[in-house]
């Protein structure tokens, strides 16, 4: 039994480290940035543990709990970007001359232990804990300026709209364990595509849905601009990386390992989700103002992409998903960077209009914006192209032809925003004197990484695009 705990020796580490900082920080909170530092190098430590002991492919606690180098990989991917929000809410706090709070902190690790969980989940139970845990830890996240009432207001949609997501994935749960009578993925895989039970359908579409929603993905992606729009960014950082790689891989997790080849799941309503999350994305972003809801809206349109690839049923479409979404997110992290070491703690409320003749005095942060924008819009040779290149040649190679052209029209519509941004920074007249912000050197690594790997993914791109 003891044997079986060395499967979860990251989830341990996470959590001890985790809730021995926030102890500490309640006794010595004039050392708080002390203690910050301190937690990261500790996580740095853990990601080490996860690249450096490389598992085999092993199962346990009675068969609901896996971890592969795979699994092993994500958790580190997903703990780097969770410390990069970490550094972005440091740096921010630094900025703002605020001291920091680590309960928020706690929280973003909370819900990174979460989403650990989720992915290694082989049964429902686990798989339903670690989303909850993940959950509740945003809800606290995203109303955590509790003196802004857009923050509290996005607190309370995304929980109440949590809430009434997470009954329905357990009614769902209900009806998959009452026609299959089982709550492992194996068990219901081999019921769903041997035998046909409109239960069993009804409870995965149920599923799909929590996860779905959990994604941002239309038509339950409804939560997503206005709580990108009143949470604290730190925690908006959070939730458009660490979280969506998190989820995604449950997503691929669940078409993989429980529906399997039943393709009116994972085909047909994938696709569905895929075109209206296109739509809504590309369209919904035309008339927007604040920054954060651009990219509330982009990430409705990339998820969309991603669901294409998805919708393939193959592992060339699989893979691509994969690899576009580490593309996006790397992006969306550098473009916040950018965005609080323009503005600050301005940069909650950030707009277009703040957004005028900024290039001229802040001509670095200006040129880093411009490569992230480019990237999305998917110009060769930086990383977006690559990773609209591969879900849109594999989606031809499949013969689907109407995916493929709806994604690259899309891409034209959604370029119309991305260069709305680059036209207020070098081609619209600044109005006010810009608030002169100290370069950080927390927010300068992230942005520097951030466009480095947007610049030179494409030394490396043959590896990838297997």
């Amino acid at each position: 039994m003891l044997g079986q705990f060395n499967l979860i020796l990251p989830e341990i580490a996470l959590t001890v480290v985790t809730l021995f900082a926030q102890v500490v920080a309640v006794f010595y909170r004039s050392s708080l940035r002390f203690i910050t530092l301190a937690l990261i190098v500790a996580l740095i430590g853990i990601i080490t543990g996860l690249l450096y002991f490389v598992p085999q492919t092993e199962i346990g606690f009675s068969s609901s709990f896996e971890v592969s180098s795979t699994i092993h990989l994500f958790k580190a991917l997903i703990l780097g970007l969770t410390i990069m929000s970490i550094v972005l809410y440091k740096e921010l706090r630094k900025i703002s001359n605020k001291p920091i709070k680590m309960e928020f902190v706690t929280l973003m690790l909370l819900s990174t232990l979460g989403v650990f969980i989720s992915i290694s989940a082989r049964d429902f139970i686990l798989l339903f804990c670690g989303l909850e845990l993940q959950a509740l830890a945003g809800y606290a996240m995203a109303a955590f300026n509790v003196n802004e009432v857009k923050s509290s207001e996005a607190g309370l949609k995304y929980f109440v709209l949590g809430a009434l997501i997470s009954c329905l994935m357990l009614l769902g749960l209900s009806f998959l364990y009452g026609f299959s009578g089982s709550m492992y993925f194996a068990d219901i895989k081999t019921v769903l595509n041997e035998t046909f039970h409109m239960g069993l359908v009804i409870g995965a579409i149920l599923v799909l849905a929590a996860i779905l929603f959990k994604l941002s993905a239309a038509p339950l992606h409804i939560w997503t601009p206005d709580v990108y729009e009143g949470a604290p960014i730190a925690a908006v950082t959070y939730f458009s990386v660490a979280q969506k790689i998190g989820v995604l891989v449950v997503l691929v997790n669940f078409i993989t390992l429980v529906v399997g080849d039943y393709v009116r799941i994972s085909v047909d309503l994938i696709k569905i989700a895929a075109v209206l999350s296109i739509l809504i994305g590309s369209l919904g972003a035309i008339m927007q103002f604040s920054l954060k809801r651009l990219m509330a809206y982009s990430t409705i349109l990339n998820v969309g992409y991603v669901l294409i690839a998805i919708s393939l049923h193959s592992d060339n479409g699989l893979y691509a998903a994969l690899l576009y979404m580490f593309i996006y997110v790397i992006g969306t992290i550098g473009f916040f960077a950018c965005l609080i070491a323009l503005f600050g703690p301005k940069a909650d409320t950030a707009s277009f209009a703040d957004l005028r003749g900024i290039a001229e005095q802040k001509k670095a942060i200006g040129l880093a914006i411009s490569i992230i924008m480019f990237s999305m819009i998917g110009l060769p040779p930086l990383a977006g192209f690559f990773g609209k290149y591969y879900i849109f040649y594999n989606a031809i190679l499949q013969g689907e032809i109407f995916l493929a052209l709806l994604g690259v029209l899309t891409s034209v519509v959604a370029a119309f925003y991305y260069l709305k941004v680059i036209k207020y920074m070098y081609f619209m007249e600044r109005t006010e004197e810009l608030t002169n912000i100290k370069t950080n050197r927390g927010l300068l690594m992230i942005s520097v990484f951030s466009i480095g790997f947007t610049l030179f993914f494409f030394i490396f791109a043959s590896s990838y695009l297997i």
